[in-house]
Protein backbone atom coordinates (compact mmCIF):
# COMPACT_ATOMS: atom_id res chain seq x y z
CA UNK A 1 0.00 0.00 0.00
CA UNK A 2 1.47 3.33 -1.10
CA UNK A 3 0.69 6.54 0.75
CA UNK A 4 0.52 9.90 -0.96
CA UNK A 5 3.26 12.06 0.43
CA UNK A 6 2.46 15.74 0.62
CA UNK A 7 5.02 18.35 -0.21
CA UNK A 8 6.45 19.76 2.94
CA UNK A 9 7.38 23.41 2.69
CA UNK A 10 9.96 24.83 5.00
CA UNK A 11 10.58 28.47 5.64
CA UNK A 12 13.57 30.07 7.25
CA UNK A 13 12.67 32.55 9.92
CA UNK A 14 14.99 35.47 10.49
CA UNK A 15 14.63 37.06 13.87
CA UNK A 16 14.46 40.85 13.81
CA UNK A 17 13.07 43.65 15.86
CA UNK A 18 9.63 45.16 15.29
CA UNK A 19 11.26 48.40 14.13
CA UNK A 20 13.27 46.52 11.49
CA UNK A 21 10.16 44.70 10.30
CA UNK A 22 8.34 48.04 9.96
CA UNK A 23 11.22 49.53 7.96
CA UNK A 24 11.38 46.54 5.61
CA UNK A 25 7.60 46.61 5.19
CA UNK A 26 7.66 50.33 4.36
CA UNK A 27 10.41 49.93 1.76
CA UNK A 28 8.65 46.92 0.21
CA UNK A 29 5.42 48.92 -0.07
CA UNK A 30 7.28 51.78 -1.79
CA UNK A 31 9.00 49.44 -4.28
CA UNK A 32 5.91 47.36 -5.03
CA UNK A 33 4.62 48.00 -8.54
CA UNK A 34 7.46 50.26 -9.62
CA UNK A 35 9.87 49.60 -12.46
CA UNK A 36 13.28 49.83 -10.88
CA UNK A 37 15.18 49.79 -14.18
CA UNK A 38 13.23 52.33 -16.24
CA UNK A 39 16.25 53.49 -18.26
CA UNK A 40 17.16 49.96 -19.32
CA UNK A 41 13.53 49.11 -20.13
CA UNK A 42 13.24 52.18 -22.37
CA UNK A 43 16.53 51.35 -24.11
CA UNK A 44 15.32 47.79 -24.74
CA UNK A 45 12.03 49.08 -26.17
CA UNK A 46 13.88 51.44 -28.54
CA UNK A 47 16.29 48.70 -29.57
CA UNK A 48 13.53 46.16 -30.25
CA UNK A 49 10.85 48.39 -31.80
CA UNK A 50 12.07 47.88 -35.40
CA UNK A 51 12.77 44.19 -34.98
CA UNK A 52 10.19 42.08 -36.80
CA UNK A 53 11.38 38.58 -36.01
CA UNK A 54 14.05 37.03 -33.89
CA UNK A 55 16.71 34.97 -35.68
CA UNK A 56 16.60 31.46 -34.28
Amino acid sequence: MEKDKGIEKTTKIISMSKATKKKISKVADEINGKNLFTEKIELAKKTLQNLKSLPI
